[in-house]
């Protein structure tokens, strides 16, 4: 797998996680549970058009993998905090369903946190492909 691979698909992620981050911010930007649950809805949506993309042959991961084997457990704890991530969007997206006013702050809270952990996989996801881009730039020279 050539650097311009792994840079092309790279690039082609970057809109995808613009949005990403934007949608993050919208929802981290209410102060109430008016109107978050369509924002969830379209942030489960997302992640599991974005996660898929990644994992699916010829994506980022398989681009990154091909940099060698001391990255492989790296990108299986990316690949499972996918699993993670997407059950706490949907579980916390269910709980907004049946909450009542009650239950606002501890929600709001549990979407704090699922978001924390959401960007926190996407900063290591990226420093990573930085990483092997940087790596790959410097053997070339």
């Amino acid at each position: 797998m050539s650097i311009a691979t792994l840079e092309q698909v790279y690039g082609e992620y970057a809109q995808d996680h613009r949005e990403l981050m934007e949608l993050v911010g919208q929802v981290r930007e209410l102060r109430s549970m008016v109107g978050l649950l369509p924002l969830l809805e379209k942030l489960h949506d997302l992640l599991i058009r974005h996660f898929a993309q990644e994992q699916f042959p010829g994506g980022l991961y398989e681009c990154m993998g091909a940099y060698g084997s001391q990255h492989h457990e790296e990108l299986k704890i990316l690949v499972r905090e996918h699993c993670v991530i997407l059950s706490a969007v949907r579980g916390v997206l269910d709980r907004t369903l049946v909450a009542g006013d009650q239950d606002d702050p501890a929600v709001l809270n549990e979407v704090d946190e699922v978001l924390a952990h959401l960007c926190d996989h996407e900063r290591r996801e990226y420093a990573l492909a930085d990483k092997l881009m940087a790596s790959q730039r410097t053997r070339a020279t």
